[in-house]
């Protein structure tokens, strides 16, 4: 499995248990009304003020009755608010990670003469794309090193040239042509 895959997958099983934990809750106060948990089941059928009937266990003594309000019930202990915040963050992390990943191959391709479009799609729709990107960028800038001397070279060269070819035509001793070849040579 590949590193983007255990994220994804890895970001799906943290949803899911605080979906789970959401979920579960726990049971709201016992007997809305004040009075105290019924000793029969037959009781647990009595709706409260507001008409939800109750959620009845048993105690291994009596029967409990309680109501499950969710997230409505700020008291009744439930992951609500700090598992909104964990997410948020979570996922603001993983668009800014993105948007980071996106922004450096583009970048990468960029400085190297490769296809930004390119780069931005294999980010995003393969799974080592982000990796592929860099090591592309970075074979495509060795592989694209100029082949030709750069142009301070040439001149030095026509110039080392004429100077052999007036030695050669006697115009100028060999200790004069040693001299101005070593002027010529420290130069560059």
């Amino acid at each position: 499995m590949s590193r983007t895959t255990s994220r994804l997958a890895a970001l799906l099983i943290g949803l899911l248990l605080a979906l789970a934990l959401t979920c579960v809750g726990s049971p709201g106060a016992v007997a809305a009304d004040g009075d105290k948990p019924p000793h029969s089941p037959k009781s647990c059928l009595q709706p409260n003020a507001d008409g939800d009937l109750p959620t009845c266990t048993w105690d291994g003594q009596r029967w409990i009755r309680s109501y499950d309000d969710g997230f409505s019930d700020p008291g009744s202990g439930g992951p609500g608010a700090g598992f909104a915040v964990l997410f948020v963050l979570v996922l603001v992390g993983g668009v800014a990670f993105t948007i980071w990943q996106v922004s450096t191959a583009r970048r990468m391709a960029r400085n190297s003469g490769m296809d930004t479009g390119d780069a931005t799609a294999m980010t995003l729709l393969s799974d080592d794309g982000f990796e592929a990107t860099y090591l592309a960028s970075n074979l495509r800038g060795q592989m694209t090193a100029p082949a030709a001397p750069p142009p301070a070279v040439a001149p030095v060269a026509e110039r080392l040239r004429e100077l052999a070819s007036l030695r050669d035509q006697g115009l100028i001793t060999p200790e004069e042509h040693d001299v101005r070849r070593s002027t010529i040579i420290d130069s560059v």
